[in-house]
């Protein structure tokens, strides 16, 4: 599946009309990634991706046999049929672009070496120079999702339902089973399921961890069942997209603060929910959670929420306002709108007490907020 829509695609070659550009270049080398690539195109990795001024798509995979199985574009071209990629790039301009000379954009990770390759084909290619706002532009149109797109992200998140039952399963019987015990479960359990991949390293803190926001390394070979307070941050990769879930586990009798910092947690999440709609600043939603924190006496170190879709961590942002007044000037509001994907993931740390993060996935559409993944807090 090709995941831009042809309506998305339109405002893609509006803004190389507008800007004058005859051709945009999108790389995704293994080293240097770039998912606009596989937003364009629907092919998975490993590509070059090429959009004129016409709306023609253009692809030179790596792997042409993947590309013919994936991608939706309007030819396939193997780079190695060429002398050099010198060659194929003039063989391009004259027998495809129909221009002996060529305004071309390119993305902002391009390998140096493609670049320093343009620019000394000068005069015959003129570079754009302004990568960020071809990165803003596709960055703003990956942040509300189709409805096929929603469908894959129910799949991701109903993978990552069914694993917390399974982690739940893990808990309850832990006795000297480790972090990395756990992380190998939840890996097996989600390719079982129909996951392609993880959606990034799962991340496994006991209690004695568990107050890093993203323990180092990710799981360890230290015992999981220890009291207090742990969590368990994963995700599933389906069809290209991502789910991000994390679930606060309880192990044996609380102090009063550890029960605290878990009232906490719930009490910010609920705040959040309640005061996220459509049409409500996503600054807003961070701080409804915020101020439920501060006001019991901690702080979130980390912002409430992300976007999901083919990455991870794809935008929308759900944080507050830049303090920085430079900053502030530059700062956009975003406000809900249908097709946003993001997570909820309010947090209360302190180390040797342990960690609760307590995050879901919800989806706006229809006017509604759906809550699609079913993370809760797990007592042991």
């Amino acid at each position: 599946m090709r995941p831009i829509t042809d309506e998305k695609l339109e405002k893609v070659v509006s803004f190389l009309d507008e800007n004058k550009i005859d051709v945009l270049f999108i790389f995704d080398y293994e080293n240097m990634k770039d998912i606009n690539m596989q937003y364009l195109s629907g092919h998975p990795m490993d590509a070059l991706v090429m959009v004129t001024r016409k709306g023609e798509l253009f692809l030179s995979p790596w792997d042409v046999p993947l590309a013919e199985k994936y991608a939706e574009v309007d030819e396939i071209f193997n780079i190695y049929d060429y002398e050099s990629s010198a060659a194929f790039y003039k063989f391009l301009m004259k027998e495809k672009f129909k221009k002996l000379r060529l305004t071309i954009g390119l993305n902002s990770n391009i390998p140096l070496s493609s670049y320093l390759q343009f620019k000394r084909m000068k005069p015959f290619v003129k570079v754009y120079n302004h990568p960020e706002k071809i990165n803003r532009l596709l960055n703003e149109l990956r942040t509300t999702k189709s409805a096929a797109e929603l469908d894959l992200l129910k799949g991701a998140a109903e993978i990552g339902n069914k694993t917390i039952l399974e982690i739940e399963k893990f808990a309850q019987n832990a006795t000297d089973e480790t972090e990395v015990d756990l992380d190998l479960k939840i890996r097996q359990t989600m390719l079982n399921l129909g996951a392609e991949d993880v959606a990034f390293p799962t991340l496994v803190g006991s209690t004695p961890r568990a107050h890093n926001l993203h323990c180092h390394p990710a799981a360890s070979n230290a015992k999981f069942a220890v009291p207090g307070l742990a969590v368990v941050d994963f995700g599933a990769r389906y069809k290209g997209y991502n789910s991000d879930i994390t679930v606060p586990i309880s192990f044996g009798e609380l102090s009063e603060e550890q029960q605290k910092m878990r009232d906490l947690t719930q009490q910010a999440y609920d705040a959040a929910l309640e005061t996220l709609d459509i049409g409500v600043p996503l600054w807003q939603v961070h701080e409804a959670a915020v101020k439920v924190i501060k006001d019991g006496g901690y702080s979130m170190p980390h912002a409430l929420g992300h976007g999901l879709g083919l990455t991870e961590h794809d935008a929308p942002i759900l944080a507050g306002k830049p303090k920085d007044p430079k900053a502030l000037k530059r700062w956009k509001e975003v406000k809900a709108e249908n097709g946003m994907v993001f997570t909820i993931e309010p947090g209360v740390y302190k180390e040797g007490l342990g960690g609760q993060r307590l995050e879901n996935d919800v989806i706006l559409w229809n006017d509604k907020v759906e809550v699609i993944t079913k993370s809760r807090f797990i007592t042991v």
